[in-house]
């Protein structure tokens, strides 16, 4: 991807992120951000299919290293009651833009959107059933921890998480 691009792509997201603290998903307009990021319509669907798209890379984009730290963290030690520490700390660390998206957005877009992400981190040699389990379980506890404004903390989570995948762990 060219530079130009990767700056358009990055400007439209921070400015959909930055409207989203303001507004509800569904209240969001292509207009509304063209005109926040200081660009025209034409630029966002050069990039972006619709809002939905804006907001699926918008969760990459927040996301993004809790993914990486997961990948890189499986690969080195393979303890995943380790790397769903580890995710989950990434995740506390976007807890406010998270907590906005979860309020403001379409609940079950965000939540579909972060299985079909968890579902590409499973072991592609599991069963599809296998890994739609594992992917809402682990995203509906998630979407839980959020909606309930940290319940719990991180640690009791992913011990209490840990035991109830405990099964199913190996195919992280």
């Amino acid at each position: 991807m060219d530079k130009r691009k990767e700056k358009s792509q990055k400007l439209i997201i921070r400015s959909f992120v930055e409207l989203i603290r303001e507004k509800d998903f569904d209240k969001i307009s292509m207009n509304d951000i063209a005109q926040h990021a200081n660009i025209n319509r034409g630029t966002i669907y050069l990039n972006f299919i619709d809002k939905y798209d804006i907001l699926d890379h918008a969760i990459d984009y927040i996301l993004g290293a809790a993914v990486d730290k997961c990948n890189i963290y499986l690969a080195e030690s393979g303890n995943n009651k380790e790397t769903l520490s580890e995710v989950m700390y990434v995740i506390d660390d976007q807890y406010d833009i998270l907590k906005t998206l979860v309020k403001k957005s379409d609940l079950n877009m965000l939540k579909q959107t972060l299985s079909k992400k968890m579902r590409d981190t499973i072991n592609k040699q599991n069963s599809e059933i296998t890994a739609q389990f594992l992917s809402s379980a682990v995203v509906g506890v998630i979407i839980w921890w959020i909606e309930e404004s940290k319940p719990c903390d991180i640690d009791t989570l992913v011990g209490e998480l840990s035991v109830l995948l405990e099964p199913h762990l190996k195919h992280l």
